[in-house]
């Protein structure tokens, strides 16, 4: 499954960067995320729970930040298992000064692997874009925070 998006945030490239890429600003603001823990530079170990019913569980995991260019780009990776089965998650993020503040740009892949994972992955299909709007929504806020 395919995700993208964009989101403008009143704040500089430098905060949004800082923002997303700092674990405690990401479990305070990524629904679900109930742990992210260091594991090595850029490489963490997380716990998310979710509540979407047909995903409902706990799932464990390694997210990592690769290729990492500060206040510009970087790579998120995420693979984890939990009640259905395997996830993996690809994302690239992009930071852009735009009048406004900064436009966030993300696109990717997300796949799950399980028995059921033709239907997981309709519902993840939902779940994703409710998650990430969510999250965004989030982030903005923590930034207006950040001043």
């Amino acid at each position: 499954m395919e995700i993208s998006g964009r989101k403008i945030i009143a704040a500089t490239p430098s905060v949004c960067y800082h923002l997303l890429t700092d674990p405690d600003t990401l479990v305070d603001t990524m629904p679900g995320l109930t742990r992210m823990e260091s594991e090595g530079e850029n490489r963490y170990v997380v716990e998310l729970v979710m509540g979407v019913p047909a995903l409902r569980g706990r799932y464990r995991g390694v997210m990592a930040i690769e290729d990492a260019v500060e206040n510009q780009a970087y790579r998120l990776l995420l693979e984890g298992e939990g009640p259905l089965g395997t996830i993996r998650m690809e994302l690239a993020v992009h930071f852009e000064s735009v009048d406004k503040g900064t436009e966030v740009t993300y696109q990717g892949v997300a796949t799950m692997g399980s028995s059921q994972a033709g239907v997981a992955q309709k519902i993840l299909s939902g779940a994703t874009t409710l998650l990430m709007n969510q999250f965004f929504n989030n982030i903005a806020k923590a930034a207006k925070k950040a001043g």
